[in-house]
């Protein structure tokens, strides 16, 4: 990568405020026409989309590498786990009971996250959904990635997690 190159990724990371973020927006999908898909309704649903989203991940030239050569991960090993996650999430099942930050703080160790890491993330999670599942829980996994990534990014750019600004009283004078 050439030196303004990186200039320019790292220029983006920089911190915009507490309530500002660089990821890329979260935009509702429209079903037309003809392409009439189910929602998300279960464990194997979940099962399907994290494989899906994977296998593409694990390929992506841009985020591939934090899978395959930064932590090398065994994909059958880790999507039970990552099934547990976003069941949880979407379903409040209390499978998962790990740390997703601290598998993030560990990558981001060995090899820096950007917020263009996460926005191609999200770019294939929300293709991914899109082209398997359409509903009410379809758009909750895009809308609960768009905030979790948020999160995993403020997190290992040493921000706070929440995207807002606390508002406190002035002390009395």
């Amino acid at each position: 990568m050439s030196e303004p190159a990186k200039n320019a990724r790292s220029a983006e990371d920089k911190p915009r405020g507490r309530t500002t973020s660089a990821l890329v927006s979260y935009v509702p999908a429209t079903q037309g026409p003809g392409t009439m898909r189910r929602d998300l309704a279960d464990r194997d649903d979940v099962i399907h989309l994290v494989e899906t989203f994977y296998e593409r991940a694990f390929q992506d030239p841009e985020i591939g590498k934090f899978f395959t050569e930064v932590f090398v991960m065994d994909l059958p090993t880790h999507l039970p786990i990552m099934a547990d996650f976003w069941q949880t999430v979407l379903f409040k099942a209390g499978l998962y009971r790990r740390s997703a930050l601290a598998v993030h703080v560990a990558l981001h160790a060995r090899e820096p996250l950007t917020v263009a890491h996460f926005n191609r993330w999200l770019q294939l999670w929300t293709r991914t959904v899109d082209e398997l599942f359409a509903g009410e829980k379809a758009e909750l996994a895009k809308v609960q990635a768009h905030h979790i990534a948020g999160s995993l990014h403020r997190r290992v750019a040493g921000q706070p997690a929440s995207a807002l600004t606390t508002i406190a009283t002035r002390p009395p004078a």
